[in-house]
C-alpha cells in the first residue's frame, strides 16, 4: 500500500519537530533522502521498489535526524505486506507497536498519521468497528492539529469503507469534502484516486450514470499516464456501473479485459477475483455452467478470510446452482455468503442473499424458512430503502454545500501555508534557536490578541452546529435537545404538550421537474410561512429533507390540530408562481400530544403514523395520532 503523506504535509512537520530540537540539533541536509521521499509522496514507484527504497532512506539518515526518522516510521507502516490475512495481522501489530512509542504528545502527526494507518488496515482485515473508530479519532485530531493532508486522507479512506458498508450519506460527505481538499493540495495521484472512491458511491447509491461520467475520464486519464494498475482498478468498476445499467454484455468484456490483465501479470488473487466478477454477469445472462467452471477454478484461491470477495464467491455459486435445481449446493453457499456479508457489514450484499434464499427454501417446499427468509429480505430491504431516502436528502444537501467544504479547506490552507513561511523564516536565519525564541513571543503576542476572537469563533460554531444551514430552523439535534426539556416542564407542571411533524407533498416531483434550486426556494418558504405563524415560545425545526417539526408548549390536542390546519391552508393558499410557474405545493401533517410519553420518541412515532395517515388519505390533510 502506498504512503498517505504529502509534502505540504512533510514542511508543516518538519517546522513543528524543529522546533523541538532547535537548540540541541543540527538540521540535516539529506537531498537523497528527499529524493526518496518525493518518490512515496508522488507515487513514482512500482511495488518491486519499496522495500529497498525504505531500506536505502533507512540507511543514509542519521540516527538523530529525528525529523527524516518519523517520516521513516510512518513511510514503513503504510508501505507493509498486506496482501493475505496474516499480513494484514502483522502490518495492524506494527502500526500499535508504533501508537505506544509515540503516544506522547497526543495528538501529534505522526501518533495521526500511524493511527490512520492502523485504522485502515484494520478495515482490509474485516475489523470494521475497529477502523471507524480509529479512523474517526484520527480526522478529529488532524482537524485540531490543523494537518489539511492528514485531514483529507482520513476522510478519504473512511468514505472509500462506509460507500462499500452502504452508508452513503456519510461516504459521499467525505469522498466530496476529500475531493476539493486533494484538489487544493495539488495532489494528482490521490485526487484521482478518490475520485473513483467517489464514481463508485455513486454507482451503489443508484446512480451508475453519474459513476460512469467520471469512471471514463478517470480511466482515459491512467491510460494516457501509463498507469495500467489504476487504469484496470477504474475499467473494473465501469464494468460495474454498466451492469446496474443492464448493459451486460459490455460489462462482462471489460471484465475479461481486465482478466486479461491480471493474467498477464500472474496476480493469482486478482484473477481469481476477476472470474468471481464475470461469472455474475453469465449467470445473469443465462450462461449458468460456464459461470459455474470459473467460480471453480477461482474458489481455491479466495480464502474465507477475504469475506467481500468470499461473500459474492459463494453468492454467485448459490444462484448458479438454484438455476440448476442443485437445491441442497444452493441453500449450503446461500448460507456461507450470508455469514461473509454479515462479517464485512455488506448489507446490500445480504439483502440479495436473503431474496435469493427464500427463492430456495420455496423451491425446495421449506414454508416455514422460506417466510423467515423473505421476511428477513423485506425489513432489511424496507431499511435500505429508508437508509437510501435519507442519504438521497443528505446527498442533495451535500452537493449544495460546496461553498461551506471550500472555504474550511482554504482556511486549513491558509494554516498550512503560515507553516511553511515561519520554516522559510528560520532557515534563513543564522542563529536558530534565536529564531525559535522570536516565533515563540510572536506565536504568544498572536494568542494573547486572538484569543477573544477564538472564543468568539467557537461560540459561532456552536450555534451553527444548532442550526439548519438552508432554512436557518434548528436542526435534528437542536429541536430534539429543546422537545426533552418542553417535555420534562409539561410533565412538572402538568401542562399540555403537542406537536406537528409535516413534510412537503410530492417533493421529489419539484426537484425532479424543476431543479433542486427550485427546490431548495420552495423549503425556504415553507420554513418562512410556518414561522410567521407560530408563537415566540414555539419551535420550528427542519429534521429532515422536506420534513419539518413543530413544538407546542402549553398547546391541547384540539388547539394543535387546529393550527395544524390553518397552516395547510395558508401553505396551500400561497401564490406558489412567485417561486416557479405552474407551482403549487401542499404539506400533510400528522398531530401527536404528551400522554404517558417520558421522552420525544414515542412522541414522534405517533406525529409519524398520523403523517403517514395523511399521506394516505390522498395528502394536504391532517391526521391525529
Amino acid at each position: 500500500m502506498n504512503n498517505r503523506i504529502s509534502s505540504i504535509f512533510s514542511i508543516a512537520l518538519l517546522f513543528t519537530l524543529l522546533s523541538s530540537q532547535a537548540v540541541n540539533a543540527e538540521y540535516y541536509d539529506n537531498a537523497r533522502a528527499d529524493e526518496i521521499y518525493q518518490k512515496f509522496e508522488l507515487v513514482n514507484y512500482n511495488e518491486k521498489e519499496v522495500d529497498a527504497l525504505l531500506a536505502e532512506y533507512k540507511s543514509i539518515i542519521a540516527n538523530d535526524d529525528e525529523v527524516r526518522q518519523k517520516l521513516l516510521i510512518r513511510l514503513t507502516c503504510w508501505n507493509q505486506p498486506s496482501e493475505t490475512p496474516e499480513e494484514l495481522l502483522k502490518a495492524i501489530e506494527y502500526a500499535e507497536q508504533q501508537l505506544l512509542i509515540y503516544a506522547e504528545p497526543y495528538p501529534s502527526e505522526i501518533n495521526t498519521d500511524l493511527l490512520l494507518c492502523l485504522g485502515n488496515y484494520k478495515q482490509y482485515a474485516g475489523q470494521l468497528d475497529g477502523a471507524l473508530k480509529d479512523l474517526s479519532t484520527a480526522i478529529s485530531n488532524a482537524y485540531e492539529l490543523e494537518s489539511p493532508r492528514l485531514i483529507v486522507d482520513g476522510r478519504s479512506i473512511r468514505g472509500a469503507m462506509q460507500s462499500y458498508q452502504g452508508d452513503y450519506a456519510t461516504a459521499l460527505e467525505d469522498l466530496i469534502t476529500a475531493q476539493h481538499l486533494y484538489e487544493k493540495l495539488n495532489v494528482t495521484y490521490w485526487a484521482n484516486d478518490n475520485l473513483n472512491n467517489l464514481a463508485a458511491s455513486y454507482r451503489r447509491f443508484g446512480d451508475p450514470e453519474t459513476a460512469i461520467k467520471y469512471q471514463m475520464k478517470l480511466e482515459q486519464t491512467y491510460l494516457t499516464s501509463g498507469m495500467l494498475f489504476e487504469a484496470d482498478n477504474v475499467n473494473v468498476q465501469i464494468a460495474f456501473s454498466l451492469e446496474e445499467l443492464g448493459r451486460l454484455q459490455e460489462s462482462t468484456e471489460r471484465f475479461y479485459k481486465s482478466l486479461k490483465f491480471w493474467q498477464s501479470k500472474k496476480e493469482t488473487n486478482a484473477v481469481a477475483s476477476t472470474k468471481v466478477n464475470i461469472a455474475g454477469n453469465l449467470i445473469k445472462q443465462g450462461q449458468v455452467d460456464k459461470a459455474l467452471t470459473l467460480l471453480k477454478e477461482a474458489e481455491p484461491h479466495i480464502p474465507v478470510e477475504y469475506d467481500g470477495q468470499h461473500s459474492f464467491l459463494s453468492l454467485f455459486f448459490a444462484e448458479a446452482y438454484f438455476t440448476k435445481n442443485e437445491l441442497d449446493n444452493a441453500l449450503e453457499h446461500s448460507k456461507k455468503a450470508s455469514i461473509d456479508f454479515k462479517r464485512g457489514g455488506n448489507r446490500r450484499g445480504e439483502s440479495k442473499n436473503l431474496r435469493l434464499q427464500s427463492q430456495i427454501y420455496y423451491a425446495k417446499g421449506d414454508i416455514e424458512n422460506a417466510y423467515k427468509s423473505l421476511t428477513a429480505f423485506l425489513e432489511m430491504h424496507l431499511s435500505l430503502d429508508k437508509q437510501i431516502m435519507s442519504d438521497r436528502n443528505a446527498e442533495m444537501q451535500t452537493r449544495f454545500n460546496t461553498d461551506k467544504v471550500l472555504d474550511e479547506n482554504e482556511n486549513l490552507l491558509k494554516a498550512t501555508t503560515d507553516k511553511e513561511l515561519q520554516l522559510q523564516i528560520m532557515q534563513r536565519n543564522e542563529s536558530l534557536q534565536i529564531v525559535i525564541i522570536i516565533l515563540v513571543a510572536i506565536i504568544l503576542i498572536i494568542v494573547s490578541v486572538f484569543a477573544y476572537k477564538q472564543l468568539k469563533r467557537k461560540r459561532k460554531y456552536q450555534n451553527l452546529a444548532l442550526t439548519d444551514e438552508l432554512t436557518s430552523l434548528s436542526n435534528r439535534r437542536a429541536i430534539y435537545s429543546q422537545s426533552d426539556n418542553f417535555i420534562k416542564h409539561a410533565k412538572l407542571s402538568r401542562q399540555p404538550f403537542s406537536i406537528i411533524l409535516f413534510d412537503a407533498d410530492h417533493f421529489k416531483q419539484v426537484n425532479d421537474k424543476f431543479g433542486h434550486d427550485i427546490g431548495d426556494k420552495v423549503l425556504v418558504k415553507l420554513a418562512s410561512l410556518t414561522m410567521g405563524m407560530m408563537r415566540e415560545t414555539d419551535v420550528v425545526g427542519r429534521v429532515g429533507g422536506e420534513e419539518f417539526l413543530v413544538l407546542l408548549p402549553n398547546i391541547t390536542h384540539n388547539t394543535a390540530m387546529e393550527i395544524a390546519q390553518r397552516l395547510l391552508d395558508c401553505i396551500a393558499n400561497y401564490d406558489w408562481s412567485h417561486i416557479a410557474p405552474d407551482l403549487h405545493q401542499t404539506v400533510s401533517a400528522g398531530v401527536a400530544s404528551l400522554e404517558n410519553e417520558a421522552e420525544l420518541s414515542p412522541l414522534l412515532l405517533k406525529a409519524d403514523t398520523a403523517l403517514y395517515k395523511a399521506k394516505s388519505a390522498g395528502r394536504n390533510c391532517v391526521k391525529s395520532a
